[in-house]
């Protein structure tokens, strides 16, 4: 089978048409891509930020299309289906992991952008296993960030335990604050939001906030110690997280889906002292918590904010997502 996409040759190098052959396997899936993202994490796979890129690579890590193919195992899915995927495409599903359905932590796990090519094409083939039957109302171009940005907030927001009734607060707001704020909206929360950003406040309003905070404001954030059950940090920036953890209460956590590039510190005293706090960070998400995402969204809708772009200008969505000037997410459509 041949599928044609734009493919990186090398760091910083413009993407060129390329074209691959690749059988549909007894357990895969012809996609026929309709939606895929440009996110930063493409950018440093195509600029080989991360030292473990192998070229000639096609980014693309969230992705809606339609079947249009399937192999002779694959019965939960068929022609015509609207489905979504993401950054996981693959696991060995007999490790410890995968019997006890945590396949993103498998070490055998097939990944967009490490070995497997991704969206930015016209088509692509997968695991059936690794991608999901869509309901009507989320074959949408704003839903595509959730196949990967929003399955890793929701994963982080399952981990901490989040019910409704909780006070809970989202740092950082931008592409993968604005999901968790809606997410934790949607299922009843009580939700601040953290940033440092005068001109979102009306818009953090708008997606269910109802309070926010300067993130960088050390008064602001002694005057709400001991108030937040969960707090979910998806800024890479530099803060005083000694004064986050004393906003939690006793038995509150702190979840890292964004990280900061350099070590952090704090007060090891806060999480023990008077207190049981915890500290953990999350990766991606479970097939399970893709099928409760995707569960909770056709109930609750949640859309990302973005641009939607023809993929002929995938050149220029890269540099301007390079440069940070397109706000929230860059969708290319076929």
């Amino acid at each position: 089978m041949k599928i044609n996409g734009f493919a990186a040759f090398g760091p910083r190098m413009k993407l060129e048409k390329f074209s691959y052959e690749k059988d549909i396997g007894e357990n895969d899936v012809l996609v026929s891509v309709k939606y895929t993202t440009c996110t930063l994490g493409d950018t440093r796979f195509i600029d080989n930020f991360w030292g473990d890129t192998h070229y000639p690579l096609i980014p693309g890590a969230e992705i809606i299309g339609v079947i249009e193919e399937t192999g002779k195992n694959v019965k939960s899915l068929r022609k015509g289906d609207a489905v979504g995927l993401g950054y996981q495409v693959g696991a060995c599903f007999y490790c410890e992991y995968c019997l006890a359905g945590k396949e993103q932590f498998c070490q055998q796990q097939k990944l967009i952008c490490l070995g497997e090519y991704g969206g930015f094409a016209d088509s692509i083939i997968v695991d059936y296993r690794f991608v999901f039957k869509l309901s009507k109302n989320l074959v949408d171009p704003y839903v595509t960030p959730l196949m990967c940005s929003g399955l890793t907030v929701f994963s982080g927001i399952r981990k901490g335990s989040v019910r409704k009734g909780m006070k809970v607060g989202v740092i950082g707001v931008g592409n993968l604050g604005h999901l968790a704020l809606q997410f934790l909206h949607k299922m009843g929360c009580s939700v601040t939001a953290f940033s440092h950003s005068e001109e979102k406040r009306d818009l953090m309003k708008k997606l269910g906030a109802s309070e926010t905070v300067d993130s960088i404001s050390t008064s602001a954030l002694h005057k709400i110690e001991r108030q937040y059950d969960f707090l979910i940090s998806t800024s890479s920036g530099p803060l005083d997280w000694s004064l986050y953890i004393k906003t939690l209460k006793p038995e509150g956590i702190l979840c890292f889906v964004g990280l900061p590039p350099k070590e952090i510190s704090f007060k090891a005293e806060l999480l023990a002292d008077y207190a049981q706090r915890s500290i953990i960070g999350n990766y991606v998400g479970s097939r399970k918590n893709m099928i409760d995402m995707l569960d909770f969204l056709s109930k609750n809708p949640v859309k990302a904010i973005g641009q939607v772009f023809n993929m002929e200008q995938v050149n220029d969505v890269v540099e301007k997502t390079r440069q940070n000037a397109i706000s929230f997410s860059a969708i290319l459509s076929n």
